[in-house]
């Protein structure tokens, strides 16, 4: 997960460059590491990055939308995925959330440049959906390009 926080890092200051819209982090930025500036981040040597399961980049316009990264065991195989978390709708006042696969792979053949190549085909749309609050680009392209992995 220390590739990926890096990686969640530089990708969550540059929405707030590009958009002016500060995204929420989870673990914290300040949990993680050290803006230097210039795109550049140190990351904290305090952290157990293998004892973080799950890592996200959150906003909300109309309705919540979280990109997630994550590892997890399925049949005894350890393996990393990406997943955009979009709410759909409310039942009972509370969010459902859809999820829609970037990427997904056994932990051993992780690959950031594949995962990080699948989320360039719908970061304008993420951007745009950021920038102007609109929620559509980014569920309509979720919706079209990625595969819908259930609720």
């Amino acid at each position: 997960m220390r590739l990926c926080a890096h990686s969640f890092l530089r990708l969550w200051t540059r929405i707030a460059l590009e958009s002016g819209q500060r995204l929420s982090l989870s673990p914290s930025q300040f949990v993680l590491g050290t803006y230097e500036g210039q795109m550049k981040w140190n990351l904290s040597e305090t952290v157990d990055y293998k004892g973080i399961a799950q890592l996200g980049i959150a906003g909300t316009s109309r309705r919540h939308h979280s990109l997630i990264a994550e590892t997890y065991i399925v049949k005894g195989e350890e393996r990393a995925r990406w997943f955009f978390a979009l709410e759909e709708e409310k039942v009972k006042n509370r969010p459902v959330f859809v999820n829609y696969l970037v990427y997904d792979v056994p932990l051993k053949e992780f690959d950031l440049s594949k995962a990080v190549a699948v989320l360039k085909q719908v970061f304008p749309q993420w951007l745009d959906s950021v920038s102007t609050g609109d929620d559509k680009p980014l569920w309509n392209m979720c919706k079209e390009k990625l595969e819908c992995v259930g609720v």
